[in-house]
C-alpha cells in the first residue's frame, strides 16, 4: 500500500478523477503543492508574528508577568487544530478552503509558542531585551535549513522511508502521544514523572534531539505523498491536502528546535 493509499481515505476519489491531455489543469502538480504551501506558511508567519507582537506588548505592560490568555490560546488552537484536521482528513475535497483556517490557527499557536517557550528556561530581567525574537529567528533559520537538507537527501535517493521504517516512525509518534496525554493526566492527579520536554539537563535536550530528528523523518513522508499524489495525477485539490500535511510538520519541527535552543540556552 503507497503512503498516499495509506494516509487518505479518498484515493479511489484520486483514481477516479485520474486526468489527462487537456485536462492536466485539474490534476496534482509540484508547482501547484509548492504555491499552496507558500500560501499556508505565509499564513503561519504573519499571523504568528502579530500575536507575539501582541504578546510581546501584553508582557511588557503586565510588568513581566504572562498574561492570562496565553494557556487557553494555546489549548484553544491545539483543540480547534485537531478538528478541522479531521475534516480535511475525512474531506480532503474541503482542503483549499479548510487548510487557510489550519494555518491561521497554526500561526496563533506558533506566536504564543514562540513567546512562551522560552520563558520556560529564561527569565527576563527589567530592563534586559526580551530573548525570543532571536531565538525565534534562529529556529526558523534552523527549520528550514533542516528541510532542505531533508529535500536535497530525498530529490538525490539518499534518504529514503521504506514500509517498515514508516511503520516504526508512526509508532513512535503515537508513543510520544500516549506519553504526553500521561504527562498531563498524570500531572492533574499531583503525580510527576520525567518530563522530557521540560527538562533542561543533559537527559532533556537529548530527548528533544531524538523529537527533532522524528519530526526530520516525517518530512520524508511528507514528500512521498507528495511525489506519489503527483504521480497518480490526484485531483487538484490535493495539492492542499499535500500543502497542509508538509506544513504541520514543518510547525512541528520549529517548535522542537525552538524547545532545545531554549534549553540550550538555559544552559549556558
Amino acid at each position: 500500500m503507497s503512503i498516499l493509499q495509506s494516509r487518505n481515505p479518498a484515493m479511489s476519489v484520486i483514481q477516479s478523477e485520474r486526468a489527462f491531455g487537456t485536462e492536466q489543469a485539474r490534476v496534482m502538480t509540484l508547482g501547484g503543492t509548492l504555491t499552496a504551501t507558500s500560501i499556508l506558511l505565509s499564513i503561519v508567519a504573519v499571523v504568528g508574528i502579530l500575536v507575539w507582537q501582541n504578546l510581546n506588548t501584553a508582557f511588557a505592560a503586565n510588568a513581566n508577568s504572562m498574561p492570562g490568555w496565553v494557556m487557553p490560546v494555546m489549548i484553544g488552537t491545539l483543540i480547534s487544530g485537531f478538528v478541522v484536521s479531521f475534516i480535511i482528513y475525512r474531506n480532503p475535497k474541503a482542503a483549499p478552503i479548510i487548510a487557510p483556517v489550519h494555518a491561521a490557527l497554526q500561526g496563533a499557536f506558533v506566536g504564543v509558542a514562540t513567546f512562551y517557550i522560552p520563558m520556560q528556561y529564561m527569565a527576563v530581567e527589567d530592563g534586559v531585551t526580551n530573548p525570543t525574537a532571536m531565538l525565534a529567528v534562529q529556529a526558523a533559520v534552523a527549520t528550514f535549513g533542516v528541510a532542505s537538507a531533508m529535500l536535497f537527501g530525498y530529490a538525490t535517493g539518499v534518504i529514503r522511508v521504506g514500509p517498515i521504517f514508516q511503520k516504526i516512525m508512526v509508532t513512535a509518534v503515537l508513543g510520544l502521544v500516549v506519553y504526553v496525554v500521561a504527562i498531563m493526566l498524570l500531572g492533574f492527579m499531583g503525580i510527576h514523572i520525567w518530563n522530557g520536554f521540560a527538562d533542561a539537563g543533559p537527559m532533556g535536550i537529548g530527548f528533544s534531539v531524538l523529537i527533532i530528528g522524528l519530526a526530520s523523518m516525517f518530512l520524508i513522508l511528507d514528500f512521498q505523498y507528495i511525489e506519489k499524489g503527483i504521480d497518480a495525477q490526484a485531483p487538484k485539490y490535493m495539492e492542499w491536502v499535500g500543502a497542509w500535511g508538509l506544513m504541520i510538520t514543518l510547525v512541528w519541527l520549529y517548535i522542537e528546535i525552538l524547545r532545545l535552543l531554549a534549553k540550550m540556552r538555559s544552559s549556558d
